[in-house]
């Protein structure tokens, strides 16, 4: 088993500044795949109360390619599992002192535990097994039938969550194909909603402009597009919807698109993020995504 990389000033900055911390808010642990052409940080319920974060980067993104080394016997794979505030503290400290090269590699002290160079302490590092349970968890199978994107309405939907928490800690959301989300808290004494109109959603070809009556209260409209099945409705937790939303600030993504999964399994967020070398593309290296537990109503 052989692991090492110089990182670049790049892929150093997202880590500290966006992604570490992020990752932080969620659990202080997270698992580390590292393969030879991408790089995972992956937060199971093992490390949360219950939301899975998945935050994938290509190889080239974080590590010089000319330096970067993973082998092992297991399709040349590496995961293990470390705490977050040491990895972040040790590249704060490298920021902040400005430090030209900061160079990670597997050691062995003293033949018991295992360390990245910069004394940040791991686990020991998986079995084949453990890692081919990692590998699948890091794919969120198949994607929503669709998305609406938050980003547009983004301020408003996280001063919403914030009101509707101090009401109840669950609340139904409900997207729909016409662009629009809802949250609805609901107990015995009160009934509070909100509505976010004309959002945008993808893929495309999964907008229906008929979708909402417009001409009708809100509440018909919601009931009608779950009717005629143009909505999907499921029970979140409103601290972690909220949680995800916050992230926001942290990693400035061009779009939050949010999906239910078919079947209402559970709520699919995923952050996109514009090339930084092309800001009318979108940067296929770095993806952010949140799968969130739903609850009973």
């Amino acid at each position: 088993m052989k692991l090492k990389g110089t990182l670049t000033e790049h892929g150093a900055r997202l880590l500290w500044k966006s992604f570490l911390p992020t990752i932080e808010k969620f659990g202080k642990s997270v698992q580390v795949l590292l393969g030879t052409d991408e790089v995972h940080f992956i937060q199971t319920s093992l490390n949360t109360d219950g939301v899975h974060v998945t935050a994938r980067f290509a190889a080239e993104t974080l590590f010089h390619l000319e330096t970067y080394r993973c082998q092992s016997k297991h399709y040349n794979l590496i995961a293990f599992q470390l705490e977050v505030g040491l990895l972040l503290r040790v590249l704060k400290g490298a920021a902040a002192t400005n430090a030209e090269v900061v160079d990670v590699k597997l050691t062995n002290r003293q033949g018991a535990s295992t360390h990245v160079v910069q004394d940040v302490p791991i686990s020991r590092p998986y079995s084949a097994s453990d890692v081919s349970a990692l590998v699948a968890a890091k794919e969120v199978g198949s994607y929503c039938p669709a998305y609406v994107d938050l980003r547009p309405g983004l301020a408003a939907a996280g001063a919403i969550v914030d009101r509707l928490k101090a009401v109840d800690d669950t609340a139904m959301l409900a997207i729909g194909r016409g662009g629009d989300a809802h949250l609805l808290v609901q107990t015995p004494s009160v009934a509070l909603g909100a509505q976010l109109r004309d959002l945008p959603v993808y893929p495309h070809t999964a907008y229906d402009p008929a979708a909402h009556d417009r001409s009708k209260p809100v509440s018909e409209q919601l009931q009608g597009a779950l009717d005629s099945g143009a909505a999907t409705s499921v029970y979140v937790q409103l601290k972690q919807l909220a949680r995800v939303l916050h992230t926001t600030l942290l990693t400035e993504p061009s779009q939050v698109l949010c999906g239910i999964a078919e079947g209402g399994g559970h709520v699919h967020i995923l952050h996109v993020f514009r090339d930084p070398q092309q800001q009318d593309l979108v940067d296929e290296q770095v993806t952010l995504a949140f799968k969130l537990p739903v609850r009973d109503g």
